[in-house]
């Protein structure tokens, strides 16, 4: 099924009794919110190396949950840290030219739990 996920759909996902981060959400402006979906989107297709698609009857390996979590990662990483210079800031513990080779695309870790897809290093020895 093509993906068809919208904001309403964002915003219910959002809702004060189903997600902590409501205020969050609904702090951003309609245009912020729906720019962002767009991006998240686009981010994790190019992630997945496919199409996203509108699970049914699953909370398991949810691309739209990704999407909307990814959504709300890019928002904060964005416009709220250009908007204040109090807000946390993201701290590299790699040099960001190794992490983009490497990693490529970065998702939030919501959105990895949901496409079922978490970086796992596993070390040898000790």
């Amino acid at each position: 099924m093509a993906y068809t996920k919208d904001i309403d759909d964002a915003n219910a996902y959002f809702g004060a009794s189903s997600h902590v981060r409501t205020y969050d959400w609904l702090n951003y402006s309609t245009a912020e919110r729906t720019a962002a979906l767009a991006q998240a989107e686009r981010e994790i297709e190019l992630f997945i190396n496919r199409d996203l698609s509108d699970p049914a009857d699953t909370d398991r390996f949810r691309d739209d949950y990704a999407v909307f979590e990814q959504a709300l990662w890019l928002l904060d990483e964005t416009v709220r840290t250009k908007q204040s210079e109090n807000s946390a800031q993201l701290i590299e513990t790699v040099d960001s030219e190794e992490r983009d080779n490497y990693y490529g695309i970065t998702l939030c870790p919501m959105a990895q739990k949901f496409l079922a897809r978490q970086r796992i290093r596993v070390a040898r020895g000790a």
